[in-house]
């Protein structure tokens, strides 16, 4: 069995005639220690559907398998639970805790963990060494990203959602934050789901999901990986 395995999700916002099918049906699967990409233009469910996958929101039917879990009936509480111990987060706007530094950032996702990686191999690995006695406000676009991965990475999750996490970012920058990701990918064996709108970025990716009005209407295996260094966009 697959890693995530989703089966027929639907999510609908709204009530009667003002209501909006969101997720038509959503079919998916992505292995173990894969890089996916789900690809698809503003407003075609992509980031409901990272938001059900990470238990942030309920579907209306279907089934969201992680590690052999059906996420999808979980109670709130079970729900919670699971999230601490197997999901880690990055968004586009990066939620830091303004008045902590970025050491005390990335405490607040070690304290969830039952068995946290070790912070000053977190630090070595983001580049954060130099900085780590830092507020947000003091740091660069980039590095806040890099703080925020941190604080999803250092619960040590088996997946890591990360919600278009170069959108707030330079070209440069973004390159260096996607290198970072497989890195990570590489150095502990994290499954990483990358919502996006750039189609260059599934380059980098093992699996490509393409989405569009609700549904994924094309799956794409890369055999041809390019490393995050060489995209252009």
């Amino acid at each position: 069995m697959p890693f995530l395995q989703i089966i027929n999700l639907k999510k609908r916002f709204g009530e009667g005639s003002a209501g909006v099918n969101v997720l038509n049906g959503v079919d998916m699967s992505v292995e173990k220690g894969e890089i996916c990409a789900v690809l698809g233009p503003s407003g075609s469910g992509k980031s409901t559907l990272l938001n059900l996958i990470g238990g942030l929101d309920r579907a209306d039917s279907g089934k969201i398998v992680i590690d052999g879990t059906n996420i999808a009936v979980l109670n709130e509480k079970k729900l919670s639970d699971f999230r601490r111990d197997f999901l880690g987060f990055v968004f586009q706007f990066y939620n830091l805790v303004p008045n902590l530094t970025v050491k005390e950032n990335i405490q607040l996702g070690e304290y969830l963990s039952k068995n946290p990686l070790d912070m000053d191999e977190i630090l070595a690995v983001l580049g954060l060494e130099e900085v780590q006695n830092r507020f947000p406000n003091e740091l660069s676009g980039g590095q806040q990203q890099r703080c925020s991965i941190g604080r999803a990475l250092i619960k040590n999750p088996k997946l890591l959602l990360c919600d278009e996490p170069t959108g707030a970012l330079d070209y440069k920058t973004s390159k260096d934050i996607l290198a970072l990701t497989e890195k990570i990918n590489r150095n502990y064996k994290t499954t990483v789901i990358i919502v996006t709108h750039n189609r260059e970025i599934s380059r980098m990716c093992g699996k490509t999901v393409n989405i569009k009005d609700g549904i994924v209407y094309k799956t794409e295996i890369n055999t041809d990986i390019v490393h995050a260094e060489k995209l252009e966009w």
